[in-house]
Protein backbone atom coordinates (compact mmCIF):
# COMPACT_ATOMS: atom_id res chain seq x y z
CA UNK A 1 0.00 0.00 0.00
CA UNK A 2 2.41 1.83 0.80
CA UNK A 3 4.49 1.74 -2.36
CA UNK A 4 0.99 2.79 -4.40
CA UNK A 5 1.06 6.04 -2.15
CA UNK A 6 4.94 6.80 -3.42
CA UNK A 7 4.23 5.76 -6.64
CA UNK A 8 0.98 8.06 -7.14
CA UNK A 9 3.27 11.00 -5.15
CA UNK A 10 6.06 10.69 -7.73
CA UNK A 11 3.77 11.02 -10.63
CA UNK A 12 2.02 13.85 -9.23
CA UNK A 13 5.80 15.51 -8.89
CA UNK A 14 6.50 14.66 -12.26
CA UNK A 15 3.55 15.89 -13.92
CA UNK A 16 3.46 18.95 -12.51
CA UNK A 17 7.00 19.65 -13.31
CA UNK A 18 6.19 18.78 -16.60
CA UNK A 19 3.79 21.20 -16.94
CA UNK A 20 6.33 24.03 -14.87
CA UNK A 21 8.39 23.22 -18.30
CA UNK A 22 5.69 23.14 -20.75
CA UNK A 23 4.64 26.96 -20.01
CA UNK A 24 8.31 27.87 -19.11
CA UNK A 25 9.29 26.82 -23.00
CA UNK A 26 6.04 29.02 -24.39
CA UNK A 27 7.44 31.70 -22.25
CA UNK A 28 10.71 31.23 -23.94
CA UNK A 29 12.94 34.15 -21.48
CA UNK A 30 15.46 31.73 -20.16
CA UNK A 31 18.99 31.22 -22.41
CA UNK A 32 19.67 27.58 -23.81
CA UNK A 33 22.12 27.10 -21.16
CA UNK A 34 19.49 28.15 -18.21
CA UNK A 35 17.25 26.28 -19.32
CA UNK A 36 19.05 23.09 -19.43
CA UNK A 37 20.53 23.52 -15.78
CA UNK A 38 16.78 24.06 -14.72
CA UNK A 39 16.05 20.54 -16.37
CA UNK A 40 19.23 18.64 -14.92
CA UNK A 41 18.04 20.61 -11.27
CA UNK A 42 14.81 18.78 -11.88
CA UNK A 43 15.82 15.35 -13.32
CA UNK A 44 18.58 15.56 -10.19
CA UNK A 45 15.97 15.89 -7.61
CA UNK A 46 13.50 13.68 -8.95
CA UNK A 47 16.33 11.17 -9.07
CA UNK A 48 16.81 11.93 -4.97
CA UNK A 49 13.50 11.25 -4.46
CA UNK A 50 12.79 8.13 -6.34
CA UNK A 51 16.13 6.66 -4.40
CA UNK A 52 14.79 8.45 -0.87
CA UNK A 53 10.91 6.44 -1.53
CA UNK A 54 12.88 3.06 -3.11
CA UNK A 55 14.39 2.98 0.78
CA UNK A 56 11.01 2.78 2.21
CA UNK A 57 10.22 0.94 5.55
CA UNK A 58 8.52 1.74 8.83
CA UNK A 59 9.00 4.89 9.54
CA UNK A 60 11.92 5.19 7.56
CA UNK A 61 13.38 8.54 8.12
CA UNK A 62 14.66 8.44 4.23
CA UNK A 63 10.47 8.13 3.26
CA UNK A 64 9.60 11.35 5.30
CA UNK A 65 12.16 13.43 3.79
CA UNK A 66 10.98 11.99 0.33
CA UNK A 67 7.56 13.28 0.85
CA UNK A 68 8.46 16.54 2.31
CA UNK A 69 10.92 16.92 -0.52
CA UNK A 70 8.18 16.17 -3.04
CA UNK A 71 5.61 17.93 -1.16
CA UNK A 72 8.29 21.21 -1.66
CA UNK A 73 9.26 20.78 -5.08
CA UNK A 74 5.31 20.45 -6.41
CA UNK A 75 4.78 23.65 -4.16
CA UNK A 76 7.91 25.41 -5.97
CA UNK A 77 6.14 24.40 -9.26
CA UNK A 78 2.82 25.28 -8.73
CA UNK A 79 4.20 29.17 -7.44
CA UNK A 80 6.26 28.73 -10.79
CA UNK A 81 3.63 28.01 -13.17
CA UNK A 82 1.69 30.63 -11.23
CA UNK A 83 3.81 33.21 -12.36
CA UNK A 84 4.65 31.74 -15.63
CA UNK A 85 1.27 31.97 -17.26
CA UNK A 86 0.54 35.07 -15.81
CA UNK A 87 3.57 36.31 -17.88
CA UNK A 88 2.58 34.28 -21.09
CA UNK A 89 -1.10 35.76 -20.45
CA UNK A 90 0.43 39.40 -20.45
CA UNK A 91 2.91 39.15 -23.13
CA UNK A 92 -0.23 37.67 -25.37
CA UNK A 93 -2.45 40.84 -24.29
CA UNK A 94 0.08 43.23 -25.06
CA UNK A 95 2.24 41.77 -27.65
CA UNK A 96 1.62 43.03 -31.69
CA UNK A 97 2.53 41.89 -34.75
CA UNK A 98 5.93 42.14 -35.02
CA UNK A 99 8.36 39.71 -36.69
CA UNK A 100 9.20 36.18 -35.47
CA UNK A 101 12.94 36.64 -34.38
CA UNK A 102 15.02 38.24 -32.09
CA UNK A 103 15.62 41.94 -31.61
CA UNK A 104 18.40 43.59 -33.01
CA UNK A 105 21.57 44.37 -30.64
CA UNK A 106 20.86 48.10 -30.88
CA UNK A 107 17.55 49.57 -31.72
CA UNK A 108 15.35 52.71 -31.09
CA UNK A 109 11.56 52.33 -29.04
CA UNK A 110 9.18 54.94 -28.81
CA UNK A 111 7.29 55.75 -25.99
CA UNK A 112 3.98 57.45 -27.08
CA UNK A 113 1.83 58.71 -23.86
CA UNK A 114 -1.72 59.45 -24.85
CA UNK A 115 -3.98 62.03 -23.50
CA UNK A 116 -6.78 59.36 -23.59
CA UNK A 117 -8.13 58.36 -19.29
CA UNK A 118 -10.35 55.65 -20.02
CA UNK A 119 -9.61 53.30 -22.78
CA UNK A 120 -5.49 52.58 -24.48
CA UNK A 121 -7.69 51.23 -27.38
CA UNK A 122 -8.63 54.62 -28.24
CA UNK A 123 -6.29 54.74 -31.86
CA UNK A 124 -6.32 58.23 -32.17
CA UNK A 125 -5.76 60.17 -29.04
CA UNK A 126 -3.07 63.04 -29.16
CA UNK A 127 0.61 61.89 -28.30
CA UNK A 128 1.62 64.35 -25.88
CA UNK A 129 4.48 62.39 -24.35
CA UNK A 130 7.18 61.21 -26.94
CA UNK A 131 10.38 59.96 -26.30
CA UNK A 132 12.88 57.80 -28.30
CA UNK A 133 14.42 55.12 -25.84
CA UNK A 134 17.72 54.37 -27.65
CA UNK A 135 19.00 50.81 -26.95
CA UNK A 136 22.06 48.73 -26.76
CA UNK A 137 22.60 46.03 -25.44
CA UNK A 138 26.52 45.48 -25.83
CA UNK A 139 27.35 48.71 -24.66
CA UNK A 140 24.46 48.50 -22.27
CA UNK A 141 23.44 51.84 -23.05
CA UNK A 142 20.17 54.17 -22.65
CA UNK A 143 19.54 57.15 -24.43
CA UNK A 144 16.08 58.84 -23.55
CA UNK A 145 15.43 61.74 -25.68
CA UNK A 146 12.46 63.95 -25.73
CA UNK A 147 10.90 66.00 -27.98
CA UNK A 148 8.26 68.61 -26.76
CA UNK A 149 4.82 67.86 -27.51
CA UNK A 150 4.57 71.01 -29.28
CA UNK A 151 7.03 70.35 -31.42
CA UNK A 152 6.56 72.29 -34.97
CA UNK A 153 7.21 69.58 -37.75
CA UNK A 154 5.68 68.51 -40.71
CA UNK A 155 2.86 65.35 -40.90
CA UNK A 156 4.38 62.31 -43.13
CA UNK A 157 0.74 61.90 -44.60
CA UNK A 158 0.91 65.62 -46.50
CA UNK A 159 3.82 67.54 -45.86
CA UNK A 160 1.69 70.12 -43.79
CA UNK A 161 3.18 71.74 -40.43
CA UNK A 162 1.40 71.06 -37.44
CA UNK A 163 2.15 70.27 -33.35
CA UNK A 164 3.47 66.15 -32.90
CA UNK A 165 1.32 65.90 -30.53
CA UNK A 166 -1.70 66.25 -32.96
CA UNK A 167 -0.07 63.75 -35.19
CA UNK A 168 -1.18 61.00 -32.56
CA UNK A 169 -4.80 61.98 -33.49
CA UNK A 170 -4.17 60.39 -36.68
CA UNK A 171 -2.79 57.34 -35.41
CA UNK A 172 0.40 55.88 -33.97
CA UNK A 173 1.67 55.08 -37.78
CA UNK A 174 1.65 59.11 -38.27
CA UNK A 175 3.68 59.81 -35.17
CA UNK A 176 6.03 57.63 -36.11
CA UNK A 177 6.63 58.39 -39.71
CA UNK A 178 6.54 61.90 -38.13
CA UNK A 179 9.35 61.65 -36.14
CA UNK A 180 11.29 59.38 -38.69
CA UNK A 181 10.71 62.16 -41.36
CA UNK A 182 11.91 64.68 -38.95
CA UNK A 183 14.85 63.53 -37.00
CA UNK A 184 16.09 60.67 -39.95
CA UNK A 185 16.51 58.23 -37.55
CA UNK A 186 14.41 54.53 -37.73
CA UNK A 187 11.94 53.59 -34.99
CA UNK A 188 11.68 49.84 -34.59
CA UNK A 189 9.08 49.77 -31.82
CA UNK A 190 6.91 51.42 -30.17
CA UNK A 191 5.07 51.35 -26.70
CA UNK A 192 1.59 53.57 -26.64
CA UNK A 193 0.72 54.05 -22.82
CA UNK A 194 -1.71 55.77 -20.98
CA UNK A 195 -2.12 58.08 -17.97
CA UNK A 196 -3.67 55.14 -15.97
CA UNK A 197 -0.95 52.66 -16.31
CA UNK A 198 1.59 55.04 -16.03
CA UNK A 199 0.18 55.22 -12.21
CA UNK A 200 0.11 51.94 -12.06
CA UNK A 201 3.70 50.97 -13.01
CA UNK A 202 5.03 53.11 -10.57
CA UNK A 203 2.69 51.83 -7.65
CA UNK A 204 3.69 48.57 -8.81
CA UNK A 205 7.42 49.11 -8.28
CA UNK A 206 6.60 50.23 -5.12
CA UNK A 207 7.10 53.89 -5.55
CA UNK A 208 10.30 55.75 -6.74
CA UNK A 209 12.56 57.77 -5.93
CA UNK A 210 13.17 61.12 -7.66
CA UNK A 211 14.92 64.35 -6.87
CA UNK A 212 12.95 67.56 -8.00
CA UNK A 213 15.48 70.87 -8.20
CA UNK A 214 13.00 73.39 -8.47
CA UNK A 215 9.95 74.56 -5.80
CA UNK A 216 6.67 74.17 -7.68
CA UNK A 217 3.25 74.37 -6.76
CA UNK A 218 1.30 71.59 -9.81
CA UNK A 219 -1.62 73.75 -11.13
CA UNK A 220 -4.40 71.28 -11.44
CA UNK A 221 -3.82 69.91 -8.29
CA UNK A 222 -2.20 72.34 -6.18
CA UNK A 223 0.44 70.05 -4.60
CA UNK A 224 3.71 71.46 -3.32
CA UNK A 225 6.66 69.85 -4.89
CA UNK A 226 9.44 71.28 -2.36
CA UNK A 227 13.07 71.13 -3.83
CA UNK A 228 15.12 67.69 -2.76
CA UNK A 229 14.47 63.84 -3.22
CA UNK A 230 10.60 62.87 -3.27
CA UNK A 231 9.29 58.91 -3.03
CA UNK A 232 6.51 59.27 -5.12
CA UNK A 233 3.43 57.15 -5.33
CA UNK A 234 2.14 56.93 -9.05
CA UNK A 235 -0.40 60.01 -8.82
CA UNK A 236 2.22 62.01 -7.19
CA UNK A 237 4.88 61.61 -10.25
CA UNK A 238 1.77 61.76 -12.80
CA UNK A 239 1.34 65.66 -11.56
CA UNK A 240 5.30 65.97 -11.37
CA UNK A 241 5.87 65.11 -14.97
CA UNK A 242 2.18 67.21 -16.49
CA UNK A 243 3.58 70.38 -14.81
CA UNK A 244 4.64 72.92 -17.09
CA UNK A 245 2.97 76.43 -16.11
CA UNK A 246 5.19 76.88 -12.97
CA UNK A 247 8.79 77.19 -14.80
CA UNK A 248 9.76 79.31 -17.24
CA UNK A 249 10.99 77.52 -19.83
CA UNK A 250 8.13 75.60 -19.22
CA UNK A 251 8.52 72.33 -21.74
CA UNK A 252 11.95 71.91 -21.58
CA UNK A 253 11.63 71.60 -17.95
CA UNK A 254 8.70 68.97 -17.91
CA UNK A 255 10.68 66.77 -20.54
CA UNK A 256 13.92 66.98 -17.59
CA UNK A 257 11.29 66.42 -15.05
CA UNK A 258 10.04 63.41 -17.58
CA UNK A 259 12.95 61.72 -18.15
CA UNK A 260 14.10 61.78 -14.53
CA UNK A 261 10.89 59.81 -13.66
CA UNK A 262 11.79 57.22 -16.17
CA UNK A 263 15.24 56.46 -15.37
CA UNK A 264 13.75 56.42 -11.80
CA UNK A 265 11.26 53.52 -12.94
CA UNK A 266 13.63 51.73 -15.37
CA UNK A 267 16.09 51.59 -12.43
CA UNK A 268 13.55 50.33 -10.40
CA UNK A 269 12.27 47.91 -12.53
CA UNK A 270 15.58 46.31 -13.70
CA UNK A 271 16.41 45.83 -9.91
CA UNK A 272 16.20 42.03 -8.70
CA UNK A 273 14.93 42.60 -5.63
CA UNK A 274 11.96 44.70 -7.35
CA UNK A 275 11.06 41.77 -10.05
CA UNK A 276 10.94 39.08 -7.34
CA UNK A 277 8.89 40.84 -5.08
CA UNK A 278 6.27 42.97 -7.57
CA UNK A 279 6.52 40.92 -10.22
CA UNK A 280 2.75 39.78 -11.16
CA UNK A 281 1.74 43.97 -9.64
CA UNK A 282 4.04 44.45 -12.89
CA UNK A 283 2.72 42.74 -15.14
CA UNK A 284 -1.14 43.50 -14.36
CA UNK A 285 0.30 47.10 -14.54
CA UNK A 286 0.56 47.04 -18.14
CA UNK A 287 -1.60 44.48 -19.39
CA UNK A 288 -4.90 46.26 -20.11
CA UNK A 289 -2.83 49.78 -20.05
CA UNK A 290 -0.28 49.71 -22.93
CA UNK A 291 0.15 48.90 -26.90
CA UNK A 292 3.03 47.31 -28.68
CA UNK A 293 3.99 46.19 -32.19
CA UNK A 294 6.68 44.03 -30.09
CA UNK A 295 5.99 40.66 -30.84
CA UNK A 296 6.01 37.81 -28.28
CA UNK A 297 8.96 36.38 -29.73
CA UNK A 298 10.68 39.59 -29.10
CA UNK A 299 9.57 40.16 -26.15
CA UNK A 300 11.41 36.89 -25.31
CA UNK A 301 14.74 37.84 -27.07
CA UNK A 302 14.82 40.96 -24.96
CA UNK A 303 14.46 39.31 -21.61
CA UNK A 304 16.88 36.54 -22.33
CA UNK A 305 19.45 39.25 -23.19
CA UNK A 306 19.16 40.65 -20.04
CA UNK A 307 19.19 37.33 -18.29
CA UNK A 308 22.26 36.83 -19.82
CA UNK A 309 24.13 39.77 -18.77
CA UNK A 310 22.64 41.26 -15.42
CA UNK A 311 24.46 44.09 -15.12
CA UNK A 312 23.47 47.71 -15.17
CA UNK A 313 22.74 50.07 -17.59
CA UNK A 314 23.75 53.53 -18.02
CA UNK A 315 21.22 55.89 -18.76
CA UNK A 316 21.63 58.88 -20.74
CA UNK A 317 19.20 61.85 -21.35
CA UNK A 318 18.96 64.50 -24.22
CA UNK A 319 16.07 66.52 -25.70
CA UNK A 320 15.47 68.51 -28.56
CA UNK A 321 15.50 72.53 -27.73
CA UNK A 322 13.10 74.37 -29.52
CA UNK A 323 11.59 78.17 -29.52
CA UNK A 324 8.00 79.42 -28.76
CA UNK A 325 6.16 80.79 -31.22
CA UNK A 326 2.51 80.87 -32.47
CA UNK A 327 1.68 79.16 -35.50
CA UNK A 328 -1.38 78.04 -37.28
CA UNK A 329 -1.87 73.78 -37.70
CA UNK A 330 -3.15 71.70 -40.07
CA UNK A 331 -5.57 69.84 -37.81
CA UNK A 332 -6.68 73.52 -35.97
CA UNK A 333 -6.44 75.51 -39.18
CA UNK A 334 -4.46 78.02 -40.32
CA UNK A 335 -6.47 81.34 -38.74
CA UNK A 336 -6.55 79.70 -35.58
CA UNK A 337 -2.56 80.47 -34.09
CA UNK A 338 -1.55 78.05 -31.44
CA UNK A 339 1.28 77.90 -28.88
CA UNK A 340 4.38 75.93 -30.94
CA UNK A 341 7.48 74.99 -30.17
CA UNK A 342 9.72 75.52 -33.02
CA UNK A 343 12.34 73.11 -33.15
CA UNK A 344 16.27 74.70 -33.13
CA UNK A 345 18.20 72.99 -36.17
CA UNK A 346 21.64 72.42 -34.54
CA UNK A 347 19.46 70.75 -31.73
CA UNK A 348 17.95 68.40 -33.83
CA UNK A 349 21.67 67.29 -35.90
CA UNK A 350 22.63 67.15 -32.57
CA UNK A 351 20.04 64.80 -31.14
CA UNK A 352 19.67 62.58 -34.20
CA UNK A 353 24.13 62.33 -33.82
CA UNK A 354 23.62 60.98 -30.50
CA UNK A 355 20.86 58.21 -30.80
CA UNK A 356 23.17 57.32 -34.00
CA UNK A 357 26.50 57.14 -32.37
CA UNK A 358 24.63 55.14 -29.71
CA UNK A 359 23.32 52.79 -31.98
CA UNK A 360 26.28 52.23 -33.33
CA UNK A 361 29.20 53.48 -31.54
CA UNK A 362 31.94 51.46 -33.84
CA UNK A 363 31.08 54.02 -36.75
CA UNK A 364 32.34 56.87 -34.39
CA UNK A 365 35.78 55.37 -34.36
Amino acid sequence: MRSIKSGIMILATIFVELIFIFILMAVDVLPGQYMLAVALVIAGIDGLIIYLFGKEGKKSKKTIAAWIISALVALVMCFGIFYLYNTLDTMNKISGTGGPGNVPKSFNFLISGIDSREDISDDFARSDVNMIVTVNTETKTILLTSMPRDSYVPLHMNGEMDKLTHSGVYGIDETINTIQDWLKVDIDYYARVDFKMFKNLINAVGGIRVYNDTDFISHPKGWHYKKGWHDFTGKQALWFVRERKSFKNKDEKRIRNQQKVVKALIEKITSSKTLMLNYIDILGAVEDNMQTNMSRSEMSSLAKMQIEDMSGWTIKRQSVDGEDAERGTWSMGPNRPLFVSIPKEESVKKVTKTINRTLNPDEEK
